[in-house]
């Protein structure tokens, strides 16, 4: 594997689509490459067989003309066949299956030597077998033998045995011996003429093949990869600071195009997000730059002395920079808990918390900052517990009230409820009779520094940072439940929690 390290390293310089044609295009060539060897090999094989079946049937037909006591093949002792006997066999071959001249006819012993033999027709040397491949080839009577001859020429070579009874004095035995053989061979030229025909096709093929691939295949691969050529320049863009750049996205629902969706779905968000950041700071400093400039005009006129040595003045003084800083106090909490709910670190201490008696809690605090409305709280008796930090739930619910206090005049009312939806949900819902909401402005009630009321000044007593119901929606949602509102316009406002519910 540390040898393909340089092969790896020099692909992976390549950019993905020549990557992709090498590895699609050597893939497809020794595929065909394989495929061609098989074919070659197969054609090879059928080939010498049919040369070979051509072969054997012509030493079976002289076999089966005549039996040998017929040739006068009379053998020598031991079983061995005379050279004169030899000779009429090859003669009778000849005659009888009019052999080509191509072909030599041989007559051979179990041993391998060559007893007679009819090769000057031919022009080829005789082709002489080793004991080892005739005995190898008695004990599995192949259909042929490839050998090569004295000079070095490929024979395909047929065996036939030549077997005579065997004679016990002047009685016949039953059974034969084999006492010689008759080879015929022949020269595989014509076999491997054709075979390197079908090979040079091959290779043509391959390489036609494999130019008409790369003529369709690498349009199509510049074609499927064009979307992140583009993705790589609108990259480039948006590093630059382009948020708006979009990639076209291709008509065709492959991954290609769902990738080019997803990225564009993105950047949408990530263009929302520095949007929502850049509003953000502005938003900040709006929102610090009105305490500061009233703290920097009460602390320039102390050091002028422009209350003229009034105590009561600079008390007054000392008590609005008091006030300003307070509120900036209040700003700098509201984004400290915005940021660790945006990051998800926010700490639940979780217990058991009765939403009822919770309720009824915040009730009382909201009675002591009530300007003369009417507040109610009911709550079920049933179990009403929900598992939660009772601080942070206790936020929750008194900057709902809250804020329903700010824009409910004096003579409207105010209700808690409390109650259970079945066994897995507690419901909070706080009504008012105020002002309402428009409803064009429900959709960014939950924005933050949103305000519905954009006529209140920031000096006054009512107004808020904007911040309430974000870190509202977020605690909410901290806790597994969610918030809803509905209102609209002098109907007042409902606003819902939904909390799961503990056993």
């Amino acid at each position: 594997m540390e040898r393909l390290h340089w092969f790896y390293g020099w692909m992976g310089r390549l950019p993905i689509r020549w990557r992709l044609a090498l590895v699609s295009f050597g893939l497809l060539a020794g595929l065909l490459a394989a495929l061609g060897i098989l074919i070659s090999v197969t054609e090879e094989s059928a080939l010498l067989a049919s040369q070979a079946n051509t072969l054997s049937s012509q030493a079976s037909l002289v076999a089966a003309f005549d039996r040998l006591d017929k040739l006068d093949t009379s053998p020598l002792p031991e079983n061995k066949i005379s050279p004169d006997a030899a000779s009429n066999v090859i003669a009778t071959a000849r005659k009888i299956i009019g052999l080509n001249k191509n072909i030599g006819v041989s007559v051979v012993a179990p041993d391998g030597g060559v007893i007679a033999a009819d090769y000057e027709d031919t022009g080829s040397p005789v082709v002489t077998l080793q004991q080892v491949s005739i005995q190898q080839w008695l004990s599995t009577h192949t259909l042929y033998i490839l050998a090569n001859d004295s000079q070095g020429q490929r024979e395909l070579v047929i065996l036939q045995p030549i077997q005579e009874a065997i004679k016990q004095g002047k009685a016949a035995q039953p059974g034969t011996v084999t006492i010689a053989l008759l080879q015929l061979s022949t020269p595989t030229t014509p076999v491997d003429q054709a075979v390197e025909q079908m090979r040079l096709i091959l290779v043509i093929g391959i390489v036609g093949a494999l130019v008409v691939a790369a003529t369709l295949t690498l349009p199509l691969i510049r074609g499927a990869l064009r979307p992140l050529v583009e993705m790589e320049r609108v990259s480039t863009r948006i590093a630059d600071g382009a948020l708006s750049s979009r990639l076209k996205v291709p008509k065709t629902r492959d991954e290609v195009g769902r990738l080019a969706s997803s990225f564009n779905s993105m950047v949408t968000r990530l263009e929302a997000a520095f949007a929502r950041q850049k509003q953000f700071v502005a938003d900040v400093s709006h929102e610090l730059r009105t305490p500061l400039t009233a703290l920097g005009g009460s602390m320039e006129m102390l050091l002028l002395e422009a209350d003229n040595g009034d105590p009561d003045a600079s008390r007054r003084l000392v008590r609005g920079m008091y006030a300003e800083v307070e509120r900036m106090q209040r700003l700098v909490a509201d984004l400290l808990v915005l940021s660790r709910l945006d990051e998800g670190q926010i700490k639940l201490h979780e217990e058991r918390v009765d939403m009822g008696i919770l309720a009824g809690e915040v009730y009382e605090q909201a009675r002591q900052l009530a300007r003369g409305q009417e507040i109610r709280c009911t709550a079920a008796s049933s179990c009403l517990t929900v598992c939660g930090d009772a601080d942070q739930l206790r936020r929750v619910l008194l900057n709902i009230v809250e804020n329903a206090l700010k824009f409910t005049p004096e003579t409207g009312q105010i209700e808690v409820s409390v109650c259970n939806e079945g066994t897995d949900e507690i419901v909070v819902e706080v009504c008012d009779t105020g002002t309402g909401i428009p409803e064009e402005a429900l959709p960014h009630v939950f924005d933050r520094f949103y305000r519905v009321d954009a006529s209140r000044t920031r000096s006054s007593s009512q107004a808020g940072s904007g911040l309430g119901l974000s870190i509202a929606q977020g605690l909410v949602n901290a806790h597994g439940g969610t918030i809803s509102i509905s209102s609209a316009p002098e109907d007042g406002t409902a606003v819902t929690l939904r909390l799961p519910a503990v056993q």
